[in-house]
């Protein structure tokens, strides 16, 4: 075998491991440059992953301010405008600054951004953004977000709005919102704008300038046409009929966890509260401290709440302490408004007879009886108008129309309202078959110039009756009202958007204030029925909506009242029996069911229903479209 020389072997060695060092260096060079880019990639996934974050955190930190915005839209600014100067809220809706409106009576944080005119409110700042932390309480990131309101319209005078200050006071006026949230995450930042839908204004150009879409600030324009693509704020005086439950004076009724109020709840002292009563809307009183059971030791607290006994659950907005009191009404008399009047006080006779072709001219005194009040220059004419007490009042439906039967001590009349500009009057009961056209419509007030009584043991007398579903009336009387039965809608309400638009009104009004005798709404406890209902906004200002016999009765069921009701001191209608240990044994009268009628919110009230001296910023339960509550316009801007 040939044998190679050493000098040969030894230069291969050197070549294989050249070769070796050589792939070790080439195998480095790619490891490191997989590395290098395995970083770059990891980091910019880093950065997409944290801009991603940030994004997220902006988007959520403008649905926090939306969220803050209705609520403010819906409760404060409802709480705060009740205070308010007519003259302030007139000047701002003729001047088109409703953003003061928001500003002033909007509740804490909000900002009269005069120069660009508009309301501002933060949720957050740069300085101290609201951080967002995970199950673990470990924190993710942050966001600051700012609202902007200002009037859809920006033209000069009232613009758009509708400022009606004489008779009922009201106020329309629309406004844009934008949003700029800006969310935070590390060195991560970026920023997305929410918009009422309708409004096609680029948010960063709408932001920044005083004046929308116009390169001549001062000169006022459209932000975008039309301007009834913002969000409504009505601000109108507020009626009676709108508070589930009003006290004008002191109540000895305890508020307990069985009461719930779906609707404005006030009282010009304090409140007695044991226990856990439920408030869905506002509730306010004019004392500053509370009565409390405390367990069955009462106490006086200038609190809301007195845990662990006695936690009212406020669903809306908390008990407001030191609230502006309420008086009885004065804004409008009903006796005037069954002449078809807008007035305060009694009319004279000669008014009165100036108002039905049943009387002659003059001042002379007005006969007992039954009248209806027919002439006037208008198709819907007056109301029914009965001079003495009324024995028997009863609503029917014949044929689909509304029937009103009412009976005195001498005469009994049945009136149909047969159309929109016309009633029939009839006589001859029982079957009131001679009818006679009034050729004038009824404009929805009966008033009795005395009271609605019954007779003891007689359950054909009285107030009851159901309400035709196209029947708006309201029934007054100077004097006690006595109900002895049902009194229902035909057609109850489902919910505040119901277009059904039977309502009824029942008001005992006095005609001599400060002070009037026995100016009651009665249920006849023994006369009416177990387990009553009763639809209707009751009005008993200088007395009580009560059961007679509430405390001597058998256990009648409970009382199933639809509407709401305002009243000098807090009717009782049931109660209890205990034995000498202090244990319940047994119930009287009725048990308390009172559900809001949710329509009364937006002074959906009664007809002539007498209005209080606070102003109300109702929101109109899901408008179509309701820019407030639509899905909003989204976008990302620049602007921080």
């Amino acid at each position: 075998m040939m044998r190679l020389p050493r000098w040969v072997q030894r230069d291969q060695s050197g070549v294989a491991m050249v070769t070796a060092i050589l792939a070790i260096f080439i195998l480095t060079v790619v490891v490191a440059s997989l590395t290098v880019a395995t970083m770059g990639e990891t980091s910019l996934s880093f950065d997409q992953s944290r801009s991603g974050q940030a994004f997220h955190l902006a988007e959520a930190g403008t649905f926090r301010a939306l969220a803050e915005l209705r609520f403010r839209m819906v409760n404060d600014l409802d709480a705060n405008i009740r205070s308010a100067d007519p003259l302030i809220v007139q000047g701002h809706c003729n001047a088109n600054q409703g953003w003061k409106v928001i500003s002033q009576y909007g509740g804490p944080g909000w900002v009269d951004d005069n120069n660009n005119r508009r309301a501002r409110f933060d949720v957050g700042t740069p300085a101290s953004p609201i951080e967002v932390r995970d199950g673990g309480g470990n924190v993710l990131g942050s966001f600051y977000a700012t609202i902007y309101v200002r009037p859809s319209d920006n033209s000069g005078g009232a613009g758009s709005n509708i400022c009606i200050a004489s008779g009922v006071q009201s106020y329309q006026m629309r406004f844009d919102y934008f949003i700029a949230s800006t969310g935070i995450t590390r060195n991560t930042q970026r920023t997305v704008c929410l918009k009422n839908p309708g409004n096609l204004t680029n948010c960063g150009e709408w932001i920044i300038a005083a004046w929308p879409g116009n390169p001549n600030p001062g000169d006022p324009v459209f932000d975008s046409a039309p301007p009834d693509h913002g969000f409504l704020v009505l601000i109108e005086m507020a009626s009676y009929a709108r508070w589930a439950l009003m006290l004008l004076n002191a109540s000895g009724t305890w508020l307990t966890s069985t009461a719930t109020f779906l609707g404005p709840v006030h009282t010009n002292n304090a409140f007695n509260v044991w226990g856990n009563p439920t408030f869905a809307s506002s509730v306010s009183q004019v004392g500053n401290q509370v009565y409390f059971g405390n367990g069955g030791s009462p106490t006086w607290l200038a609190a809301d709440t007195n845990p662990p006994t006695d936690q009212p659950v406020y669903q809306s907005t908390r008990l407001q302490l030191g609230a502006a009191s309420i008086g009885a009404p004065v804004s409008s008399s009903p006796f005037y408004a069954v002449l078809d009047q807008n007035s305060s006080g009694v009319p004279s006779n000669n008014e009165i007879r100036q108002r039905t072709t049943a009387l002659g001219s003059g001042n002379a005194a007005i006969p007992a009886g039954i009248y209806f009040m027919d002439e006037c220059g208008n198709p819907i004419c007056g109301g029914i108008f009965v001079q003495g007490n009324v024995s028997n009042l009863v609503l029917g439906i014949q044929s689909g129309k509304q029937t009103i039967i009412v009976t005195t001590a001498s005469t009994s009349k049945m009136y149909i309202l047969d159309s929109s500009t016309d009633t029939r009057e009839c006589t001859g009961p029982p079957s009131y078959a001679t009818c006679t056209s009034m050729g004038k419509g009824f404009n929805g007030m009966i008033f009795v110039n005395g009271s609605i009584t019954r007779n003891i043991g007689n359950p054909n007398t009285g107030l009851y009756g159901t309400v035709q579903q196209d029947t708006r009336l309201t029934i007054a009387a100077d004097g006690e009202i006595f109900i002895t039965d049902h009194v229902v809608y035909e057609s109850p309400p489902t919910g505040p958007n119901d277009p059904i638009q039977n309502v009824l009104g029942i008001y005992s009004w006095c005609s001599t204030p400060p002070v009037c005798s026995n100016r009651h709404v009665t249920i006849d406890g023994q006369l009416a029925p177990n387990d009553l209902y009763i639809d209707a906004s009751v009005l008993a200002p200088w007395g009580q909506f009560w059961v007679s016999g509430w405390d001597t009765l058998s256990n009648k069921g409970t009382l199933h009242f639809l509407g709401g009701t305002v009243q000098s001191t807090f009717g009782p209608w049931g109660g209890f029996t205990v034995d000498a240990f202090g244990n319940i044994t047994g119930y009287t009268g009725y048990g308390r069911e009172m559900t809001f009628d949710q329509r009364f919110l937006t002074n959906n009230a009664p007809p002539f229903f007498p209005l209080t001296n606070q102003f109300t910023a109702p929101r109109y339960p899901r408008l179509t479209p309701d820019p407030l509550y639509d899905r909003p316009l989204w976008e990302e801007i620049t602007f921080p």
